[in-house]
């Protein structure tokens, strides 16, 4: 039989299909079952997965925000795995088959670390409080030399020669009274605006089996292979009566 005498051979693959039809629920769900039972087994892991998401605030310390380091400092957590997803934001994760275990596990990692990053913040603070108040009596103490000065100038009483040299520490005071008051300012808002270390959420639950999504892969798989394996059928059983005639 050639190609010329068979002007609707898609409707002959058509009508094939139809004639097997079952052949698309069978394959299809035979695909589906198996590849759920290999992802079982090639993604089984830990039962119980949990999660925490710690906010780092203002600390940028590699130290404290390196997942390595973090992981570092937990060898007896087994299944530990630190992730950065964003600034400023670290995630915590544990597994395991054991619930309690897992969040017994979780809640050490995650109230030392948060500890350590609150220990940090307030001695930060503390630091910065101090340098602050060790300006604001630098700018009082400059204050007073420029107030000073302008009075022993408004005076009167201050010959040419002194005249100069006051109008000169007045200058002097005047200048660094700038530069201080602009130092407190930036470390008072800085202060104002410093953010701190918090727990923004400590969960514990199954862990994830993507069962929804191998049944899918399974069923596209399988609707694939029933097509090609139909299509090899019908091509086999032509090319049998075209030379069988």
């Amino acid at each position: 039989m050639t190609a010329e005498k068979r002007p609707f051979v898609l409707y002959e693959y058509l009508r094939f299909f139809w004639q097997r039809k079952w052949w698309f629920l069978l394959v299809p769900l035979a695909t589906i079952v198996l590849t759920v039972i290999a992802g079982w087994f090639l993604l089984q892991g830990e039962k119980y997965t949990g999660k925490a998401v710690v906010f780092t605030g203002s600390i940028d310390v590699k130290e404290l925000t390196d997942p390595k380091n973090i992981e570092a400092k937990f060898p007896e957590v087994k299944n530990l795995d630190v992730v950065v997803p964003e600034e400023q934001y670290v995630q915590i994760t544990v597994k395991g088959d054991d619930e309690q275990d897992v969040s017994r596990e979780l809640k050490l990692v995650v109230s030392e670390y948060s500890q350590e990053l609150k220990r940090h913040s307030q001695e930060r603070i503390d630091v910065t409080t101090k340098y602050l108040h060790a300006l604001e009596e630098r700018e009082r103490a400059l204050q007073q030399k420029v107030d000073y000065y302008s009075e022993q100038i408004q005076s009167g009483r201050l010959n040419p020669e002194q005249l100069n040299d006051i109008s000169d520490l007045l200058v002097e005071s005047e200048n660094n009274l700038t530069e201080v008051m602009e130092r407190v300012n930036r470390i008072r808002g800085n202060l104002v605006f410093y953010e701190k270390p918090a727990v923004l959420s400590e969960t514990v639950a199954k862990s994830k089996t993507y069962t929804g999504q191998l049944m899918a892969v399974g069923l596209v798989l399988g609707l694939f292979l029933t097509v090609v394996w139909l299509v090899l059928w019908k091509y086999i059983l032509d090319a049998r009566r075209y030379y069988s005639s």
